[in-house]
């Protein structure tokens, strides 16, 4: 399984936050007009695996944040770091980019090209994998909530820092995977995923200091509407708000725990209770044997001015054959 903000307090984008149900309005009740408005880049994945090192075998879960005038883009790696072992680990990085926008990335990695977030030692609650990152400023700090794989359930980590580069590990807030996070007020929403029966479904808690969550209620806030494509499975959902309005942009699947073969937007004024778009889904994988064609994942969104950019995780093939994650892109002209 996977923004931006900053003194706006949003954890999507602050400018393409501000156009929220522009982006609502961008599609019609046609789903597959939708899902054909996309342009894919062409040399898509745009951020491959690469190297020899954490992300050797694939690059994933992208999350797009504003800190100041910068644009911060952390992701997932997958390899082998030296002199920690052979072992294949989930490990988080981090990039600036410089210019996004359609046929157009670039960017740069920063601290010295390692991750910023690490797997922990043996026997510690994320000692296989950290993965999804989530970010959100709060009280003067950079909050990197992540999916954490290792000794016990899995769970959602927290890592904090002043500058977005350097992070210092908090410990284990929640049980549940592929964190989303935003501020409003003094108050942090956070929403994750748990397996609920055959596949996933959100829930959410809250926080007034970063590190004690407390959930809004035992039942999941949204799950798959049954006979339609999101059935069996939501993952890896991204929130924010506008407005009066919170917004959900997620994967779903009709027939697969985590292999999302669609992205679907939803709407909600209380976080309780969501309007779907008409027009779901809005965006589909790709042609069989492309970059995205087996699956899709963690949705992440960005204001080019006339147009919506898209950064998102996809596969060329399914878990069970071909897992071969990758970072593309796409978008869509405005309406």
């Amino acid at each position: 399984m996977g923004r931006m903000g900053f003194a706006c307090g949003l954890t999507l984008f602050c400018v393409a936050s501000l156009q929220a149900q522009s982006f609502w309005e961008t599609f019609s009740n046609d789903y597959p007009a939708n899902c054909l408005a996309w342009t894919r880049d062409n040399s898509n994945p745009v951020i491959p695996r690469s190297g020899s090192t954490w992300k050797s075998r694939w690059t994933a879960n992208p999350e797009l944040f504003m800190l100041a005038d910068r644009i911060l883009l952390y992701y997932r790696g997958n390899g082998i770091m030296p002199g920690k072992g052979t072992n294949y680990h989930d490990r988080i990085g981090v990039a600036e980019i410089s210019a996004l926008g359609p046929m157009q990335l670039t960017y740069r990695d920063l601290n010295n090209g390692s991750p910023v977030v690490d797997v922990g030692k043996p026997g510690e609650f994320d000692d296989e994998g950290v993965l999804d990152p989530a970010v959100v400023w709060f009280k003067g700090r950079v909050h990197l909530y992540y999916t954490a794989i290792g000794h016990g359930p899995n769970s959602i980590g927290l890592a904090t820092s002043a500058n977005g580069e350097q992070f210092t590990k908090v410990g284990k807030v929640i049980e549940g995977r592929a964190p989303d996070v935003i501020a409003v007020g003094d108050t942090l929403y956070l929403i994750y995923h748990k397996r609920d029966g055959a596949g996933y479904k959100v829930y959410i808690a809250t926080s007034t200091d970063g590190v004690k969550f407390f959930p809004m209620g035992e039942r999941p806030i949204f799950a798959g509407e049954p006979g339609h494509w999101d059935a069996h499975s939501i993952v890896t959902a991204r929130i924010w708000k506008s407005g009066e309005w919170f917004y959900l942009f997620y994967g779903g699947s009709a027939d697969r725990v985590d292999e999302p073969e669609f992205f679907g937007l939803a709407r909600s004024r209380d976080l309780l209770r969501w309007e779907r778009h008409p027009g779901n889904p809005i965006f589909g994988a790709g042609p069989h044997a492309t970059a995205d064609g087996g699956a899709i994942w963690s949705p992440a969104l960005y204001d080019a001015g006339s147009w919506f950019v898209l950064l998102y995780e996809g596969s060329r093939g399914k878990y069970a054959w071909d897992l071969s994650s990758g970072i593309c892109m796409a978008w869509i002209p405005k309406r």
